[in-house]
């Protein structure tokens, strides 16, 4: 019987980028319906930065590319010339070349004109009309550059060199993920009037706004902005700013007269309370208003507006019971990911972007970690309104050397202080991050000896400084030894996180996870898992238990050995309910030129093969780098997370079969609340609940086979169900 299915369309604005949501309380698989929306219509409607009443943003999508200055290729951004070497043993580090020439009319260059990049890796060296205007040291945060004085009437020839050279001078020098080069975030190209809300002092949005208390009853915000006046004369401008709720009903407004000194700035900030605030709580409801400034001059005539998305919220991270939203228990679980995708590296696009999170979501995921850097504007847009909650990070990973320069911790500065001040507004960023596994990982030929001491001084400087730029969100770092030492006992942070790989890095020992993350709870106070996992091809196989529970041979991943440690990781977390957030190694697989590992392939756990296409990568994801395999691990984390639907799926589909004088162990991840094993179409067991501690575990009694080819089949009460067909050995 066909079911007819209402939906209404909500159209959600976050910054300048458009969502389409839906809203449908009847149907039975929202979740399904949600993912097709997304699909069939974000995709189309992407239009990042289009014209702004007041002033004009427009995209600079075309540009001439060379790596060597002289041959030149017509690119789209985003680009990186490392989006096909970069899955390889060396990837390209050198400097690379990109040009475009936008026009500007004669009334354009009467007034300010800037450039705006969301990320030029690693380093960027910007030249227009012939003069070197600025160098950026920083690949993933953005920034502006004044035209002013060097624009032109008529064509201006804009030249970026990016380069991702080593530098031991800035972050990350060292790392386990490739440092790609390019203009792998998009860039605009920004037309002001005279008198104008700056981008500089308050970042891409040109405002910034905070929620300093947040309450069921009340709420305050506060906005800030910087307004310049970029002509001679002292100016009187009004400005209105206005709070509307997602319907579009102006929830409040306020209009004053501001005075600004030719040639200067004046800071603007305002505070205000509502009664009553729609809460953005999670992923069951991301409830976003959207908070405007206009601008307009002694006769009315409108000079500016900017906008964005804000959400209010109240959280709390505790060191006994976990994390809460809105006063109530939201235990953060979740994935690490990079900003990466197969054949375009860093360079993701916003097709790619969507694609992602479709994933993400299917998955159930209500926490991200963006390792080890910023990622792109859109991503958090998304998150805002998916309600998924976020901690991006600095890229200062593994390098303290006692030869480090005073400028190595200043470009960490500078980085931290560009991802506040960008990023700011987002109501998903609930966590800071300041640094990744900074400890003997690192290259002591580059920095000198490891200097921990160092680690705990610049730590608290760069605590300082990010609490003066945000004092309501936390900030807080990631380790990997445990905390052991005395000195990173003392480490300044409001959360504290760990990287924990018990029986893959750090080998034996039953619950070790849960050893190691007391021990971090004790010594710390609020304590996280930022990584956990293990290598997974989900294309190499064994049936002896026995290997698979000793990862004894690095070119064999096997897919079963990663279901164990997954497994094993569940069950201990379900019994640290202290842990405010926790997310697994990783996401999708992504490409690492060191890693030589993972690239033997069997279907049967008895002939393997090598397949080279599977080297040079960290295949810890759940799903392979080209999105085609979800691997079984993601059906555990499905079953655990997503409520919203039924999930039915059998572990091993992959594997040819088992031997035939052994038993036929038949596993389902699921969270149905009672399953039925079939045998070749014939009934063999029932299993009421659930037999493991997490719920989402089945294993079926052992069966034999009945012939040299025989079909399992696994359902529910309500018609959800999985099959597939085993070979006897």
């Amino acid at each position: 019987m066909k079911r007819k299915i209402n939906v209404r369309l909500k159209k959600q604005e976050t910054g300048n980028f458009i969502i389409l949501q839906y809203t449908n309380p009847r149907s039975m698989n929202t979740q399904r319906l949600k993912t097709i929306i997304l699909a069939a219509c974000t995709l189309l409607i992407y239009n990042a930065y289009a014209q702004r009443a007041g002033y004009e943003q427009t995209e600079l999508k075309t540009w001439e590319f060379s790596k060597d200055s002289t041959n030149w290729q017509e690119v789209t951004l985003p680009h990186s010339c490392n989006a096909q070497d970069g899955h390889s043993a060396k990837y390209y580090r050198g400097k690379a070349y990109y040009r475009c020439c936008p026009s500007l009319s004669r009334e354009d260059i009467k007034h300010p004109v800037y450039l705006l990049f969301e990320g030029a890796a690693q380093a960027a060296t910007v030249t227009v009309n012939g003069k070197v205007l600025c160098h950026h040291k920083g690949g993933y945060t953005p920034f502006v550059v004044d035209l002013r004085g060097v624009a032109r009437e008529g064509d201006n020839e804009i030249s970026v060199c990016t380069d991702n050279t080593l530098n031991p001078q800035m972050i990350p020098v060292t790392s386990d993920f490739n440092k790609n080069n390019g203009l792998h975030n998009p860039a605009f190209l920004l037309k002001m009037k005279d008198i104008y809300f700056s981008p500089e002092a308050y970042g891409m949005y040109r405002l910034h706004v905070s929620t300093p208390y947040v309450t069921r009853t009340k709420a305050s915000t506060k906005v800030e902005t910087r307004i310049v006046n970029a002509g001679k004369k002292a100016r009187k401008v009004n400005v209105t700013l206005t709070l509307k709720n997602a319907a579009g009903a102006t929830v409040y407004t306020n209009k004053e007269t501001v005075e600004v000194a030719g040639g200067g700035a004046q800071d603007y900030t305002k505070t205000f309370e509502i009664s009553a605030p729609h809460l953005w709580d999670g992923l069951d409801d991301p409830y976003l208003y959207n908070v405007s400034l206009t601008m307009s001059d002694e006769k009315g005539a409108l000079t500016d507006q900017a906008e964005t998305k804000t959400g209010y919220r109240f959280y709390q991270a505790t060191s006994g019971n976990g994390f809460y939203l809105n006063g109530r228990k939201y235990p953060l679980r979740g994935v690490a990911e990079h900003q990466d995708w197969d054949g375009q590296a860093s360079a993701v696009t916003p097709d790619h972007t969507y694609a992602d999170y479709q994933i993400m979501q299917e998955l159930g995921i209500n926490f991200i970690r963006m390792a080890h850097y910023p990622h792109n504007d859109l991503e958090l847009r998304i998150c805002d309104s998916l309600g998924i909650i976020v901690q991006t990070e600095i890229p200062w990973v593994n390098d303290c050397g006692v030869n480090a320069t005073a400028e190595y911790f200043d470009n960490m500065h500078s980085q931290l202080d560009e991802m506040i001040r960008n990023l700011y507004n987002h109501p998903s960023i609930v966590f800071w991050g300041m640094w990744n596994e900074v400890s003997t990982l690192g290259d002591a030929k580059l920095q000198g000896k490891f200097d921990a001491d160092r680690v705990v001084a610049e730590t608290q400087r760069l605590y300082n400084h990010a609490k003066s730029l945000d004092p309501l969100r936390y900030v807080g770092l990631t380790d990997c030894t445990v905390f052991g030492s005395a000195q990173y006992q003392q480490l300044a942070g409001d959360y504290f996180s760990e990287n924990r790989y018990p029986d893959w890095y750090q080998m034996g020992g039953k619950d070790r996870l849960t050893k190691e993350m007391k021990a971090v709870h004790e010594r710390m106070g609020k304590a996280n898992i930022a990584e956990y996992g293990g290598g997974c091809n989900p294309f190499c196989h064994t049936t002896d238990s026995t290997v698979m529970k000793d990862r004894n041979n690095d070119s064999r991943h096997y897919e079963e050995y990663a279901c164990y440690l997954h497994e094993s990781a569940v069950r201990q977390i379900l019994k640290m309910p202290w842990l405010n957030f926790t997310s697994l190694w990783i996401m999708f697989d992504f490409p690492v030129a060191a890693r030589h590992e993972g690239y033997i392939d069997s279907d049967d756990g008895i002939h393997f093969t090598e397949n080279n296409a599977r080297l040079y990568m960290n295949d810890k994801g759940l799903v392979t780098r080209d999105r085609q395999t979800k691997k079984d691990p993601f059906y555990l984390y499905k079953s655990l997370w997503n409520h919203k639907v039924t999930t039915v799926y059998i572990t091993g589909r992959r594997r040819k079969g088992s031997p035939k004088d052994k038993n036929v162990i038949v596993k389902v991840y699921s969270n149905a609340k009672a399953l039925t094993l079939y045998q070749n179409g014939e009934k063999v067991q029932r299993l009421d609940a659930c037999p493991s501690e997490t719920s989402v575990i089945w294993t079926f009694a052992p069966l034999k086979y009945k012939t040299d080819r025989d079909t399992f089949r696994v359902a529910d009460d309500n018609g959800n169900s999985d099959e597939v067909s085993w070979s006897a050995l």
